[in-house]
């Protein structure tokens, strides 16, 4: 496979702030044609999950990187949503494959160690699905969101059990998927009705109000949970637009059922090229900034012909500030 020279950039950037940082190179060599998309990370390794070429990569607190699963490793694909497990110290993955009608989706549990696959699970059918996201509740119950299928999917790794958890129209093209303080209230960015809360107890969905930009609140991708906010990445692209990608930080009230504030962490950065999910280690934010999902889409979900376009692979580190969100407000 042909390599070429990129580079991984880490921008320290503190929560509400508009100053940036002079940008850190960690490591200078990679496939320029990952089209990222799911970022992990564990003890300051960052793993991030590849669409175009169907395997994982980890990169160390150094800047060297390696494969940690090969290019179609135990039949991984376009690879997704991920999260670190941390009570079994695996990570769990998601990828996707279309051939056809034919939708496949899959859940993947690596051990971190090793590589080893320890679980797999699959699910096959002509009917439109894409496993998206993923979260890992306190007693290790896994919850993926089913984008085209505007569903939720549980799976109990202890039984070993994959099935349709909730499926509602008020979940139209569900993407990233947070816990918050109450372990029965899950957080779901969809493109239809914004924010939402889903009610793990009764199935029921609400609308989580308060948020000001209904733009960016319906197009979210990532989420993250941090200090009573939730954290989204917003990455629209109309007409190759890209100065209004943003990470933005919405405070909730003391029982998380509503939006009190919302600040921009970050927008219009010229790094971004369609940002998509986020991962956390402590207060430290990391970013993908530049998935290339809107050149990979456009170009027939290829890269061919579009080499040239691929800027290099970027992670944005942020520092969030403990404390009242500080900073820029939206109008």
């Amino acid at each position: 496979m042909m390599k070429s020279f990129f580079i991984v950039l880490l921008l320290m950037i503190s929560a509400g702030s508009i100053a940036q940082q002079k940008p850190t190179i960690i490591t200078t060599t990679s496939t320029s044609t990952l089209i990222p998309e799911g970022i992990t990370v564990h003890a300051g390794k960052i793993y991030v999950s590849s669409i175009n070429e169907h395997k994982i990569i980890i990169i160390d607190e150094k800047g060297d990187h390696k494969d940690f699963i090969t290019s179609g490793q135990d039949n991984f694909k376009e690879g997704l949503g991920m999260k670190i497990d941390h009570k079994r110290n695996w990570l769990w993955a998601l990828s996707n494959i279309k051939n056809g009608k034919q939708h496949t989706c899959q859940v993947h549990a690596f051990d971190l160690a090793t590589g080893k696959q320890e679980q797999y699970y699959l699910l096959t059918d002509t009917v439109q699905h894409l496993f998206n996201d993923l979260v890992i509740a306190k007693d290790g119950t896994i919850y993926i969101t089913d984008t085209y299928y505007s569903a939720v999917y549980k799976l109990d790794p202890h039984t070993k059990k994959l099935e349709l958890f909730v499926k509602s129209p008020q979940l139209d093209y569900p993407n990233g998927l947070v816990f918050g303080k109450d372990p029965k209230l899950l957080y779901i960015a969809t493109y239809v009705h914004g924010l939402s809360m889903l009610d793990l107890n009764t199935k029921q969905i609400i609308p989580l109000g308060g948020y000001k930009d209904t733009a960016i609140a319906h197009a979210l991708d990532g989420l993250e949970f941090w200090n009573n906010t939730i954290i989204g990445v917003y990455n629209y692209n109309p007409q190759g637009d890209r100065s209004s990608h943003a990470v933005i930080q919405y405070k909730l009230n003391q029982n998380g059922t509503a939006i009190t504030n919302e600040t921009i962490i970050d927008r219009g950065n010229a790094m971004f090229y369609e940002p998509t999910t986020a991962a956390l280690e402590g207060n430290k934010l990391y970013v993908i900034a530049n998935s290339h999902l809107a050149f990979y889409n456009e170009n027939k979900q290829s890269i061919k012909g579009i080499e040239s376009k691929l800027k290099p692979v970027t992670v944005i580190k942020y520092e969030l500030k403990q404390g009242a969100i500080s900073g820029y407000k939206l109008p």
